[in-house]
């Protein structure tokens, strides 16, 4: 099999490139975002299927309007309980994440301060600054 090093099969060292880590950061950190997405979205409709599946059987047993229209608004109100829970719970794996993955990133997008030779500040710019002219 040909070596697909050109040197020789020696590892090359990485080359430095900000964009790249940073997009390549910001990957991993979507890709954490659709895992925890997905397992709370997807616990939360087992949870209302199964309370749905409960919801129509407790219908069937019911033998006149007015037990129909009690199991009706007791479903209705454990619909509203539990989507309110639901967007709590989506609010505080969104915050969460934000400061997991997303606040130590901020550093990206902030001026660095330096020493230069002569010990004066000097100010690094990071991506996405634009330099005076």
């Amino acid at each position: 099999m040909q070596d697909s090093n050109p040197a020789g099969g020696a590892a090359r060292g990485r080359l430095a490139n900000p964009l790249l880590d940073f997009v390549t950061a910001m990957a991993e950190a979507q890709l954490k975002y659709w895992q925890a997405y997905q397992v709370e979205g997807a616990a939360f409709v087992a949870k209302r299927m199964r309370a749905d599946l409960e919801f129509l059987r407790a219908l069937g047993h019911c033998g006149d309007p007015q037990a129909i229209a009690e199991c009706q608004w007791s479903w209705l109100g454990d619909v509203r309980k539990d989507y309110a829970e639901e967007l709590a719970r989506l609010a505080g794996t969104t915050l969460a994440l934000g400061i997991s993955e997303i606040v130590p990133m901020g550093s990206v997008f902030t001026r660095a301060k330096s020493k230069a030779s002569n010990g004066l500040d000097q100010t690094t710019h990071g991506p996405g600054d634009r330099m005076a002219p």
